[in-house]
């Protein structure tokens, strides 16, 4: 009877030693995808921030490509130009382009 209840005491003390140790792990990888969600949330403020007039018209005079006396224009297209463009096949070849160019529409 003594025996029964070691083994039965011993097996008890491992499993639960398994759990502790499991929920150990759970914690951890709870913590790790908490931080992971966390960061992807700065990147995604940081990618709108970035995608501003603002940071954009900043970060060229930064880089030297627009002068502080300057101003930035940026053209912003429609999102269905590519659907209204004509296809290769439809458009006249480049030399009737070349011609109309230089000699006029007949």
């Amino acid at each position: 009877m003594l025996v029964v209840g070691l083994l039965v005491s011993s097996a008890f003390a491992s499993v639960t030693i398994q759990e502790n140790a499991l929920a150990r792990t759970i914690d951890d990888l709870n913590a790790q995808i908490a931080a992971e969600q966390a960061r992807g949330a700065q990147l995604a403020a940081s990618a709108t921030q970035k995608k501003t007039a603002d940071y954009i018209i900043e970060r060229g005079k930064q880089l030297g490509w627009v002068w502080p006396w300057e101003a930035l224009i940026a053209v912003q297209r429609s999102a269905d130009v590519h659907a209204e463009a004509t296809a290769q096949s439809e458009r006249p070849s480049r030399v009737v382009r070349w011609i109309t160019l230089f000699i006029g529409a007949k």
